[in-house]
């Protein structure tokens, strides 16, 4: 692997193909937005792929949680084409087609489904950071032309950038993208954990999630992989209960990752892999792999680095190291940490991991979690309502509908909320992300950045309660993705 500069983006190459291919790298994703947000980044990408004329070549773009790349193979002289051309297009987006790639994405349904990952890393983070890749937000549609322009202008630029080249490297390279630093990242702060929970969330799916602020661990890693290998014999081979079980790593800082295994139940029996997901990781913490997991562990590890395009993997990872500003362990460093992890350095490196665990199991299945493991609801709740103005829907209303059992209180701590079922939700003043108005746009739903939403309806409980809720939200945080006419309090 060799590095290079070109007009100051590091470019990470390698020879042994008659074709390019190559990679354009940027440290900007989901990760990176806010509720009102979301998607931005995904439209930017879309924009600048839409600026670029029609071609044969092998090219696309993707978004993902924590980077953006532009990807293409053909010809070199093709991808430099290719390359050149998203430069030029991230400099000066073609904002004319925001309502046409607002649709586009729309059809892609990027945001159409939460998954199991996702809901894990909101019960940690709530809506910030990975968190927000479990909500939609308002929609593409309703971003701003400036909102999008500066999105671009402060993230795709020449220091959040690098590249990889699998083959010859393009003779004549230009990459005239924008000048600016790599921006400062927004580190998303956890919530407040003293040992392992579990939570429910409303995606099929059971998925453990683990924190570390050693994310060179091997021994970390070595022990998600054999974690892995249990379930999989455990609930696939042995009781015919689960697909699949996958992994994935996320480093939000050099300090900072995060580790989910995530494993897919067949219908109706998603207790038994919960309970086998959980006894497998407690097992592991308790006594740790034997020499045979940890030795098929490094094999497989080794079997991956000598697949047929390692080479590229490696050019990709660096490139992406460069462009998040994460450090770069090359793969011959992995290997030979792999190779010196012991059956106890898997089990102290679990030991460790256990306090940050999250077991995350659907919201269908009866389950009352593992012994011992405290239950932590996926939004913020309270034992009990508030001091504070209660409102509540007329009484011939709670008398008649069992759904109107419910109460609202307004204070200046924050807003709270029982719901039909008898929860308290709670949601400080601080802790607001966004006002949505309804589908009528008389009345407001509260997002909160602890997962709540509150819909606050003048049907329900009146105007004086509608009224007390906007007044005391900031401006600012008021979103308006209906239309024009808006009204959040009725006339009359």
């Amino acid at each position: 692997m060799q590095r290079t500069v070109v007009d100051g983006v590091p470019v990470f190459s390698a020879g042994g193909r008659e074709r390019t291919t190559a990679a354009l790298v940027f440290g900007v994703g989901l990760r990176d937005e806010t509720f009102a947000t979301i998607e931005v980044t995904h439209l930017v990408e879309h924009l600048a792929m839409a600026a670029l004329p029609r071609t044969h070549l092998r090219c696309n773009a993707v978004t993902d949680v924590d980077s953006t790349a532009f990807f293409a193979t053909g010809r070199p002289e093709a991808v430099r084409a290719f390359l050149e051309g998203v430069c030029r297009a991230l400099a000066d987006l073609p904002t004319e087609r925001m309502a046409a790639e607002a649709g586009v994405l729309q059809a892609e349904g990027c945001g159409a489904a939460s998954s199991t990952v996702s809901a894990l890393w909101a019960a940690r983070y709530g809506l910030t950071g990975p968190g927000l890749t479990v909500s939609s937000g308002p929609g593409a549609e309703y971003l701003a032309e400036d909102t999008v322009r500066a999105h671009a202008a402060r993230w795709f630029v020449r220091g959040n950038a690098a590249l990889w080249c699998h083959g010859p490297l393009p003779a004549g390279l230009r990459l005239p993208l924008p000048e600016g630093p790599r921006p400062v990242r927004r580190l998303p702060v956890p919530r407040p954990q003293d040992g392992p929970v579990w939570t429910r969330t409303d995606v099929p799916g059971v998925g453990l999630l683990l924190a570390t602020d050693r994310p060179g661990d091997a021994a970390l890693a070595v022990g998600v992989q054999v974690a892995g290998e249990r379930l999989r014999d455990r609930a696939r081979h042995d009781r015919g209960l689960s697909y699949a079980v996958d992994s994935l790593t996320l480093d939000l800082a050099a300090d900072r990752r995060e580790v989910a295994l995530v494993v897919d139940a067949r219908s109706g029996r998603d207790a038994e892999v919960a309970d086998l997901t959980w006894r497998t990781f407690a097992e592991l913490c308790a006594e740790g792999p034997s020499p045979e997991e940890v030795a098929h562990a490094v094999a497989g590890l080794e079997a991956e680095l000598d697949e047929e395009d390692a080479v590229g993997a490696e050019l990709a990872d660096a490139a992406y190291c460069a462009a998040t500003g994460l450090p770069f362990r090359p793969a011959v460093e992995t290997m030979a940490a792999w190779h010196a992890v012991t059956p106890a350095d898997v089990r102290d490196a679990l030991r460790r991991a256990e306090p940050t665990a999250v077991l995350a199991v659907p919201d269908t299945m009866a389950w009352d979690g593992p012994d011992g493991v405290v239950r932590r609801p996926l939004c913020g709740t309270l034992p009990q309502l508030p001091d504070g103005v209660v409102f509540r829907p007329p009484l011939h209303r709670r008398l008649l509908d069992p759904a109107a059992r419910v109460a609202l209180v307004v204070s200046d701590e924050g807003l709270a909320h029982r719901d039909a079922d008898g929860d308290v939700h709670g949601v400080p003043w601080s802790r607001v992300e966004a006002l949505v108005p309804t589908d009528d746009g008389r009345g407001v739903t509260v997002v909160s950045r602890d997962l709540c939403c509150v819909q606050v309806h003048p049907d329900l409980y009146g105007r004086r309660a509608l009224a007390a809720v906007v007044d005391r939200v900031p401006g600012a945080l008021l979103r308006l993705p209906a239309a024009a006419d808006v009204q959040l309090v009725p006339a009359g």
